[in-house]
């Protein structure tokens, strides 16, 4: 595909989001397909090679039958897909390692409570030397959220209640709850974080670019490049609005993205213009029972670091 590059001057939109010439990180996709098994040496192999950090995916229960879609129209994963759980996953991953990043992409907030959420992503912060980043969504999976018991038609306004909350924890270790959801009188969380723990929000309605602007980054998932474009266009001016808007400092934003388009040098340096600062590789053909072993899944990933982030 061609791809058309942006004037350097596109960041002038928002200088307190970007300024200079980004350089996009280059994350591992801890994909289904990656045997739990061989989930502490991928690790230890994208640390090796240079991948930036480590991104898995979350779901809990799927039914067997769902009437929702996915946001992107080829991922309608089967009741029977292995997703081991993320948290515990990174744990693991961050025990093997010493420097590698590790990310939710994303974690299903909605769908649980948020005094768990916080009591074990603060733990996890903790124990890796902070090197967790949460990704979390409002969800897709209406049937699965409501199998946990959660109402999926509120997910969104429950979703800002449980960040508030979370936030309050790691910060300071109470919280009290007076929300729409949320009432409780004030708890305590014990140890609190002494570093900020990154909440970046999936997702590209106007609602989710505006509650990523709100937090530390954005996570989008297979969109054409020229949608990224525009998702970009707007979250930078969402973010401007709310820097403005509370009168904030700007602080360290992450924008990370799965583009739809086969990897290419292009491609990489026109997200870099739009001001991308992360993208999610997925080095092997999913398809492809030649890529079960991890010896072949590090074949591969050692060909795309030799590719592109040794550049």
């Amino acid at each position: 595909m061609e791809v058309k590059r942006t004037p350097a001057s596109y960041h002038s939109v928002n200088a307190a989001f970007i300024t200079g010439e980004t350089i996009v990180d280059y994350w591992l996709f801890g994909t289904v397909q990656a045997r739990i098994e061989q989930a502490t040496g991928l690790a230890k192999a994208a640390e090796r090679l240079g991948f930036a950090g480590i991104a898995l995916p979350d779901h809990i229960a799927i039914p067997q039958r769902y009437a929702s879609h996915h946001p992107s129209p080829d991922d309608t994963p089967s009741h029977k897909a292995d997703f081991p759980d993320a948290l515990i996953t990174l744990s693991a991953m961050a025990a093997a390692t010493t420097t590698l990043e590790l990310m939710t992409y994303v974690y299903v907030l909605p769908m649980r409570d948020p005094f768990s959420v916080a009591k074990q992503a603060g733990t996890l912060a903790m124990l890796s030397n902070y090197r967790l980043n949460l990704g979390v969504g409002a969800g897709w999976l209406n049937e699965e959220m409501a199998l946990l018991g959660h109402d999926p038609h509120t997910r969104g306004r429950r979703m800002d209640e449980m960040l508030r909350i979370m936030r309050d924890l790691w910060e300071g270790g109470v919280a009290t709850g007076k929300g729409e959801f949320y009432k409780f009188d004030t708890v305590g969380q014990f140890p609190v974080p002494q570093r900020r723990i990154p909440v970046l929000v999936g997702g590209k309605s106007p609602v989710a670019l505006q509650r990523a602007a709100r937090n530390d980054g954005w996570l989008g998932m297979y969109y054409p490049m020229e949608e990224i474009q525009g998702l970009m266009r707007t979250l930078q001016l969402e973010r401007k609005r709310f820097l403005d808007s509370h009168d904030a400092p700007a602080t360290k934003f992450e924008t990370m993205v799965i583009p739809g388009a086969l990897p290419s040098a292009e491609v990489y340096r026109q997200l870099e213009d739009w001001g991308v600062n992360g993208t999610i590789a997925v080095p092997w053909d999913l398809t492809d029972a030649k890529y079960d072993s991890l010896d072949a899944k590090v074949d591969a990933m050692q060909a795309f670091a030799d590719r592109f982030i040794s550049r």
